[in-house]
């Protein structure tokens, strides 16, 4: 029998989805049971039960965290900016999303059974990029020059990030974030 630890229940919570986040990056969702993923948090099948009745469930809190983090993360980076450039957006959105290749693979899983018909987790998706695209446009109204194209930039740069995220987990020619920032200051500009 695996010996396993007693915590809060927020800490149990979070070490499932934690420990979760960790094994389905490495082996894929279909490949990951919630057996296993008890064992390798320490915790019983039966508290992690407690938590998750299903593997849709976990994976739901799964991409609430993961969007929570990728958001926090983001509005912090162009935030404490108190007049944000392009470049630092660009920069803070693609060293946020490419710099971590269990993240990229966490959300391109996420982005993959959203798409596929889970319309919770699509749900949550348009939520968090609504955000994204509202953080551009506010980044944006603050810089000087043309207010051209707000909405249709934000979408256009959320849309290059995904692009590169499936670029780089198909391992194909890495592109520094630098040459990245570079060549979109180029397209927004023209």
């Amino acid at each position: 029998m695996a010996k396993t630890t007693k915590g809060s229940g927020e800490n149990n919570r979070r070490k499932i989805i934690e420990t979760a986040m960790a094994m389905i990056s490495e082996q894929g969702v279909d490949k990951t049971s919630l057996a296993q993923i008890a064992r390798a948090s320490g915790l019983s099948k039966g508290t992690l039960f407690y938590y998750y009745a299903s593997k849709a469930d976990l994976i739901f809190d799964m991409a609430d965290l993961h969007m929570e983090r990728m958001t926090t993360a983001l509005f912090s980076m162009i935030e404490k900016n108190s007049s944000p450039s392009w470049e630092i957006m660009f920069t803070a959105f693609f060293e946020t999303l490419l710099t971590s290749e269990a993240r990229s693979r966490l959300h391109l899983y996420l982005v993959r059974e959203a798409v596929s018909g889970n319309d919770s987790l699509k749900k949550r998706f348009q939520q968090t990029y609504s955000q994204w695209f509202g953080l551009v446009d506010k980044a944006y109204a603050k810089m000087p020059g043309s207010q051209t194209a707000i909405p249709a930039k934000s979408k256009f740069l959320v849309a290059v990030v995904d692009g590169f995220i499936l670029q780089r987990l198909l391992e194909t020619e890495t592109t520094s974030v630098k040459e990245i920032v570079d060549l979109m200051l180029k397209t927004i500009d023209s």
